[in-house]
C-alpha cells in the first residue's frame, strides 16, 4: 500500500486498505485504516468519501485525544465546504467541535487556537455572533500564550461579532489591534474610527485618523475629506486645510475634475471658517479654472468683498462672467463690486459696476436705486 501511494497509485493504495479494514476488529488499527483512507479520498478530491472515513475513524473512538481532535477538525472544515444542505452540515460541524473540544479539554489535551477559531465560524455562519465571542478570544488568546501574533481572520471576525453586538468600545480596542498588526490596511483605520463614531466619541475618532494620517495610511480621497471635515467639526478648520491643500498638491496630477471641485470646495470652507477669506477666495479662483465652473469663481468674489477687498473682487468677477455666469448671478455679482466699491469710498468704479448692472433684468432695479443715491 505504501508503495502505491509513493507512486500516487491512490486506486491501489485504497483497493489494498479495503481488504485491511474487512479484516481488522473495531480499535486503534481499524480507525488509524480509516483515516488514511479519508487521506486518500482527500488526496482524490474525493470529499463525501473522506468524509464517511472520518466519519468511521471517529465514531471507534481509538484514537489518542490529540488526533480524536485533529480528525474532528478536519472533519468539520469538510462539512463547512459542502455546497448542499448548509445550515445542517454547519450544525454537524458546531457538535462535533463542541464535543471534541470538551473531550479534548475534559483529558487536559492542549487545544489548537484555530479549532477554537473553527467553532466561531460555525456560530458566525448561523448569525450567533454573541456565542462566537469567547471562542475568538480563546483562539487569540491561546495564540498569545504561545508567543505568536494572532491571526488577522480572527481579529477582524473578532471585531465584527462586537459589533453586531454592539460592543461598539470592545470593536474598537479589536480594530486597534488589526491596525498595529496590518497598519497599511487603511479599512481597518476607517473602521476603528467609526465605532468612536457611534460611541459619540469625536475626540478618539479623530486622534484614530490624525495617527493614520500621520502614518501615510489614508489614501482614499473619502478618507481625507472625512478626516477634513471631523477637524472642521471639532473647531481646527486651518488644520483641515493645510490637510486637503498638501494633498492636493500631491495628487493634483491623479484627480479628476469632479475629485478636485469637491475637494477644493471643502478646502475652500476650511479656509473661510479659520477666518482666512483670502485663502478661500484663492482656492476657489482656482479651482474654478481647473473645473471651468464660473459659480466658485463667483463665491470667490463674494469671499473678498467680505474682506473688502474690491480689486480682487473685481478680477473674481470678471473670472466668473469669462466662465459663463448666468445673467441673474451676474447682476448679483455687479451689484456687489458696486457695493464694495461704494463702501470704500470708490464712487466712479460703484457707478460703473451699477450702471452695468442697469442692463440686467433681475438687478435693474436694485441699480437705479444706488444709482439715484450716488452724487453726480
Amino acid at each position: 500500500m505504501q508503495t502505491a501511494m509513493t507512486d500516487g497509485d491512490w486506486s491501489g493504495a485504497d483497493s489494498v486498505l479495503e481488504e485491511l479494514i474487512k479484516d481488522l476488529n473495531p480499535g486503534l488499527g481499524l480507525a488509524l485504516s480509516y483515516q488514511m483512507q479519508a487521506q486518500i479520498a482527500l488526496a482524490q478530491e474525493r470529499m463525501t468519501d473522506a468524509e464517511q472515513s472520518l466519519e468511521n475513524a471517529l465514531a471507534l473512538d481509538a484514537l489518542p485525544s490529540d488526533q480524536q481532535l485533529n480528525l474532528s477538525s478536519n472533519l468539520a472544515q469538510i462539512y463547512l465546504a459542502g455546497q448542499e444542505r448548509r445550515e445542517q452540515r454547519t450544525k454537524k460541524a458546531e457538535s462535533l467541535l463542541f464535543k471534541a473540544i470538551a473531550t479534548a479539554e475534559s483529558q487536559a489535551t492542549a487545544v489548537p487556537p484555530s479549532t477554537f477559531a473553527l467553532l466561531a465560524i460555525c456560530l458566525q455562519i448561523q448569525q450567533r455572533y454573541g456565542e462566537s465571542i469567547p471562542w475568538l478570544n480563546k483562539a487569540i488568546n491561546t495564540q498569545a500564550a504561545q508567543q505568536k501574533l494572532p491571526e488577522e481572520n480572527w481579529l477582524v471576525m473578532l471585531a465584527s461579532a462586537l459589533y453586531q453586538t454592539k460592543s461598539y468600545n470592545k470593536a474598537a480596542q479589536t480594530l486597534g489591534q488589526l491596525t498595529t498588526l496590518k497598519p497599511n490596511n487603511e479599512n481597518y483605520w476607517l473602521q476603528r474610527a467609526s465605532m468612536y463614531q457611534l460611541l459619540e466619541q469625536p475626540q478618539q475618532q479623530l486622534a484614530v485618523l490624525e495617527l493614520a494620517y500621520a502614518g501615510g495610511y489614508l489614501t482614499q480621497e473619502s478618507s481625507l475629506i472625512a478626516l477634513a471635515q471631523l477637524l472642521i467639526a471639532q473647531g481646527v478648520p486651518e488644520r483641515a486645510a493645510r490637510l486637503l491643500q498638501q494633498w492636493l498638491a500631491d495628487n493634483d496630477k491623479n484627480l479628476t475634475v469632479s475629485d478636485s471641485e469637491a475637494t477644493m470646495k471643502l478646502l475652500a470652507t476650511a479656509w473661510q471658517l479659520g477666518r482666512e477669506d483670502d485663502d478661500a477666495a484663492i482656492v476657489l479662483s482656482q479651482a474654478a479654472i481647473k473645473t471651468n465652473e464660473p459659480q466658485l469663481a463667483f463665491y470667490a468674489m463674494q469671499h473678498a468683498v467680505r474682506r473688502s477687498d474690491c480689486i480682487a473682487a473685481e478680477g473674481f468677477l470678471s473670472q466668473a462672467q469669462e466662465l459663463g455666469l448666468d445673467s441673474n448671478k451676474k447682476g448679483d455679482g455687479l451689484l456687489l463690486v458696486g457695493g464694495c466699491a461704494f463702501d470704500n469710498g470708490d464712487k466712479n468704479t460703484a457707478r460703473r459696476y451699477f450702471q452695468q448692472a442697469l442692463g440686467v433684468a433681475g438687478s435693474a432695479v436694485v441699480a437705479q436705486q444706488w444709482l439715484a443715491y450716488l452724487p453726480e
